[in-house]
């Protein structure tokens, strides 16, 4: 079943891709500059989230109890076809989390990584990102929850005293980060292949 830790980063990349695209839609503030391209580009891989995100539901209902034909019924097809669309997925953390020690320089490269970000080195955080991350998050997506990040907090500050925790054969690190109106976290998710396989900013209060 997909970890609790994946279905983290799962629900906040739905987020944060909708909410831009709705914020465009709407015409918000985030219509200006180059939003509308972030928007397109956040769609497209919206498919790629929603069916990450429609997997893991499904493991999720599966594990509560529900049955094959019970999921084929919402998604109006068979049970055979639900099984064999959803039934064959596979787990990567098949090492319990206790045994796995967490990823050596985590804390420095997560700082480094959002020092890019904060910086607007978009392509710098973006060549550390697994290949599911790069194509959930474009250049346009980052630029875009950066200048709607300043818009909101103001400037940044500083940042806190990173704190490390693994999670289901994740390696995470969250990050205090000051800004002149409010403070956030940064959290950097690294898979055991020491890529980043989560990358957000949220109120303490939300994790």
């Amino acid at each position: 079943m997909t970890s609790r830790a994946e279905r983290e980063v799962m629900g906040l990349m739905l987020t944060t891709n909708a909410e831009l695209v709705a914020s465009v839609l709407r015409g918000g503030e985030d219509s200006e500059d180059d939003a509308v391209v972030a928007a397109i580009a956040t769609t497209r891989s919206l498919g790629r989230i929603v069916e990450d995100t429609l997997h893991a539901l499904v493991q999720q209902a599966r594990a509560e109890g529900h049955t094959w034909a019970e999921i084929g019924e919402l998604l109006h097809v068979s049970r055979q076809a639900a099984f064999q669309r959803f039934g064959t997925t596979s787990t990567p953390d098949t090492v319990p989390a206790e045994d796995i020690p967490p990823l050596e320089g985590a804390e420095d490269r997560a700082r480094r990584l959002l020092t890019a970000f904060v910086e607007r080195r978009f392509e710098e955080v973006r060549a550390e990102f697994s290949a599911r991350m790069r194509e959930a998050g474009s250049p346009q997506l980052l630029k875009s929850a950066r200048t709607k990040m300043e818009r909101r907090y103001g400037a940044f500050l500083e940042f806190g005293t990173p704190r490390t925790s693994v999670r289901h054969a994740y390696t995470v690190v969250d990050v205090p980060v000051a800004f002149e109106r409010g403070d956030l976290v940064g959290r950097c998710s690294f898979n055991i292949d020491g890529e980043v396989a989560g990358f957000v900013f949220v109120e303490s209060d939300a994790l």
